[in-house]
């Protein structure tokens, strides 16, 4: 998402991602990428002060001799910008973290090559916990890094649930944008995290919200392919029809990028053509549902049972045995058949029935 076109460049509608690096870098397109770029890992360089080892490994005995000789203390920063909270904080030393926290650290103070805060090491690690102790203690968690990320955005890159569900919970705007006009829910998306997605459009996440080239969530949830993302895009409204900066609908997209099966299974789940307009029932009082899908299922699935009850009695008390009991299993297959072709057309999530082996059989039994 952002100056660099994303997995299929001869596609003249792909969408772009930000790099990981910044506009100039060359873009990673694999999902396991990190966009916090180049974060350092579990070692520091081998030219680090002791303090910093001892950060990471969360020596805290040590850490106190070391504070004791004055020779250093909780606010130390190297020639970068980290301090020992930084790789404290990465590294998932809570005890540690806890420990420079109340020593004085600067618990927002920017370093690395990223310029980020240790909040956003411990969520580019997914550290729940650490996570959470920084933000007890004041952590911003609307701080950006060098490529205009907050904490929430890291977060979801790695589509830990649990994590964002605490971000959500300090009052982060839920259609907060980075840089480039990337929501959050854009990123779920693309990066095919269909909880993430469901999490950010219980939240109240707009689906209509466009990044600076027209893309929608929905544009970068074909970029990926999931179905799941997809079909919950298309649950909560949005626009089939949306047009990109450059007039790339989601049906062009899906097409460019290779992902059309997927987008063609979640308009059918949700009730649409592949053109993607809404499928109209055959059968006679479809008007009706139309306008009610909801109420109109919730009325029929109670109804049927009712009914198909009263017929099963009556023909098994007014026929001769050898007859009543063949009609009886006739009449038993033609509602169910009548209950299918009902739930063909129900909202995504009243189909549950609609999947399971009884109605279907194990060999359709295939949709993730």
């Amino acid at each position: 998402m952002g100056q660099n076109t994303v997995p299929n460049p001869n596609s003249a509608g792909a969408p772009i991602q930000p790099s990981s690096k910044g506009p100039a870098a060359t873009p990673k397109l694999n999902s396991q990428d990190m966009e916090m770029g180049n974060l350092p890992g579990g070692d520091p360089p081998p030219s680090e002060p002791d303090i910093m080892q001892i950060a990471r490994v969360g020596d805290i005995v040590a850490m106190e001799k070391l504070f004791e000789s004055s020779e250093f203390d909780a606010t130390y920063t190297d020639d970068e910008g980290i301090t020992p909270l930084h790789w404290a904080a990465i590294n998932n030393q809570y005890a540690m973290c806890k420990f420079l926290i109340e020593k004085g650290a600067d618990i927002n103070k920017k370093g690395g090559e990223s310029i980020a805060t240790p909040l956003q090491w411990a969520a580019q690690r997914s550290n729940y916990y650490t996570v959470n102790l920084l933000l007890q203690h004041g952590a911003d968690p609307l701080i950006t890094d060098a490529q205009g990320y907050n904490t929430l955005h890291i977060s979801t890159f790695s589509g830990n649930v649990l994590l964002v569900v605490l971000l959500l919970h300090q009052g982060i705007p839920v259609d907060v944008a980075d840089s480039y006009g990337h929501t959050c829910l854009m990123w779920a998306a693309y990066k095919g995290f269909p909880q993430c997605v469901d999490l950010f459009l219980r939240w109240g996440a707009s689906v209509h919200a466009t990044d600076e080239q027209g893309f929608t969530a929905l544009h970068w949830g074909l970029v990926k392919g999931s179905p799941l993302c997809i079909l919950k895009l298309l649950e909560y409204g949005s626009d089939r029809f949306a047009k990109t900066g450059t007039g790339k609908t989601p049906a062009i997209t899906a097409k460019d990028l290779n992902t059309v099966n997927a987008w063609h299974r979640a308009l059918k789940e949700c009730g649409y053509d592949e053109d993607g307009h809404v499928v109209t029932p055959w059968w006679p009082g479809s008007s009706f549902f139309l306008k009610d899908k909801r109420g109109f299922m919730n009325k029929s699935l109670f109804l049927l049972p009712v009914a198909l009850l009263f017929t099963e009695l009556m023909v098994l008390a007014h026929l001769p045995i050898f007859l009543s009991i063949p009609v009886a299993l006739l009449i038993g297959f033609g509602f169910q058949w009548i209950t299918n072709q009902i739930l063909e057309y129900a909202p995504p999530d009243m189909r549950h029935l609609h999947k399971t082996v009884r109605i279907l059989g194990p060999k359709k039994m295939t949709y993730h």
